[in-house]
């Protein structure tokens, strides 16, 4: 069973690429995920995100989406598909290194995203 598209509302979102980036500021685990509904076509970003900093038996998940215009997405595709281990959090290829950008805080900054857009909640 997928995630719950949020343009047709069927259970039928599924991640096709997806590249682990190396912890930040924020959180311990980040994923960068290209997802697409079998159902309508709809493609767009999911980002996963776990914090395990505070209580031992604590941890923080953050499972969203939101949508980029087709050329953004395309080119992340293609830095994606690009690495040769995309599984590697600390791969040093290019690929990770343009999809691993950082603020002056030291978070990491979601590809294309905009404080404008809206983000959506990956619901199974």
């Amino acid at each position: 069973m997928g995630f719950q598209c949020p343009e047709c509302n069927n259970k039928t979102l599924k991640i096709i690429y997806r590249i682990e980036l190396p912890s930040d500021a924020r959180s311990d685990e980040i994923t960068l995920q290209v997802i697409r509904c079998g159902g309508c076509n709809f493609e767009g970003i999911a980002i996963y995100e776990e914090s395990r900093r505070g209580a031992l038996d604590s941890a923080t998940i953050a499972h969203y989406g939101y949508t980029l215009d087709s050329q953004a997405l395309k080119s992340i595709k293609a830095l994606i598909k690009r690495c040769p281990e995309p599984a590697n959090p600390w791969c040093a290829c290019d690929n990770h290194q343009k999809l691993n950008e950082r603020d002056k805080f030291g978070r990491w900054v979601r590809p294309g995203f905009t404080s404008e857009q809206k983000t959506f909640t990956r619901n199974l």
